[in-house]
C-alpha cells in the first residue's frame, strides 16, 4: 500500500476476539491489548513478545 497522505485504514479482524478494528498490533485490536495489559500475565507476556520479535526492542 503506498505510503501518503491519501492512504486509508483498513478495517481487520481481530485474531484474539475476532472483531473488526482500525488499530491492530501484531493481530490484536486495542481493545484485546488494553484487556491483556490490565490482566498482565502468560497472555500478554506471549504477545509482548511477539511485538518485539515484530518491530525490535528499544
Amino acid at each position: 500500500m503506498a505510503d501518503d497522505d491519501t492512504s486509508t485504514a483498513l478495517p481487520q479482524t481481530c485474531v484474539r476476539c475476532g472483531q473488526v478494528a482500525l488499530l491492530r498490533i501484531v493481530g490484536r485490536c486495542g481493545d484485546c491489548i488494553g484487556t491483556l495489559g490490565l490482566a498482565g500475565g502468560d497472555e500478554y507476556a506471549s504477545w509482548r513478545a511477539e511485538v518485539k520479535a515484530e518491530f525490535g526492542a528499544k
